[in-house]
């Protein structure tokens, strides 16, 4: 099986012209994307997104949460897992709640963040969509040992392991991934340097971006490979662009496997 690649759209702004943004992607060499934390008003009924998507395959959504949750969040998560499994996509994934700097999370935090995971990946599972959180710098799960505790307490949720913030908390992005790869739904790609997230291949931190796919490739790894660039020195445009040309020179396509489509 083929590496699956995606690209986010977290670089365009959750209010930007989609149709500028899709357009960009496609021509920069991309064949799916992940629609980050857009409302449902702003992408519009499931056809006029299919419409702007112009080929493009929607495979997987992502949005953020706040701890402690609320049943107005819940709800709205709820409402975009279900467009997304009515667009096809395969994952919706889950950032928050946000971090205190004065104090690590509390354990009654922990049970909060898993509890509100684990309803929203058992609504999204009678869908077909799985529900992957997001390990975070500054956010609630930062680290392996807080991964162990969100895991012991949900069954259903997965993990979106993303390999820059694994790094950036002095851990390795391969034995993580080989740790949870039975709980994995899905991955982010982005690189970090001096202060900032940079284009793949251009960090200071020393990600090892072949070793991580070629983990990957090994295993037949089924879920998306999604490449973020969260900023741009000069456009979303030209960080797509380079990020296309990294991937492509390790050896991998962007093309989608046979029998794959939008």
């Amino acid at each position: 099986m083929a590496v699956r690649f995606a690209y986010d759209t977290i670089n365009w702004g959750t209010k930007c012209d989609l149709e500028a943004a899709f357009q960009q992607i496609r021509d920069a060499g991309w064949h799916a994307v992940e629609l980050f934390d857009h409302s449902l008003d702003w992408l519009g009924t499931p056809d006029h997104l299919r419409e702007l998507l112009g080929g493009l395959k929607p495979a997987t959504f992502f949005g953020g949460l706040e701890v402690p949750g609320n049943r107005e969040q819940i709800i709205m998560h709820k409402q975009r897992i279900k467009y997304a499994a009515q667009m096809g996509a395969e994952m919706y994934g889950l950032v928050g709640g946000g971090r205190l700097r004065m104090r690590p999370p509390t354990d009654e935090e922990y049970s909060q963040l898993a509890a509100i995971c684990e309803e929203l990946a058992e609504y999204a599972a009678d869908l077909g969509v799985g529900v992957a959180y997001h390990p975070h710098t500054g956010c609630t799960i930062e680290t392996g040992d807080e991964i162990d505790i969100l895991l012991d307490r949900t069954q259903r949720a997965l993990l979106c392991l993303d390999v820059s913030h694994i790094a950036l908390v002095d851990e390795d992005p391969v034995e993580q991934i080989r740790k949870y790869y039975d709980r994995t739904g899905y991955i982010h790609m982005k690189d970090w340097a001096k202060g900032k997230f940079v284009e793949l291949g251009l960090g200071t931190i020393g990600i090892d971006f072949p070793a991580v796919l070629a983990f990957l490739e090994e295993r037949q790894f089924p879920g998306w490979v999604v490449v973020e660039n969260s900023r741009s020195d000069i456009s979303p445009e030209h960080s797509a662009r380079l990020n296309a040309e990294y991937i492509q020179k390790l050896g991998y396509s962007l093309a989608l496997p046979e029998g794959i489509r939008s």
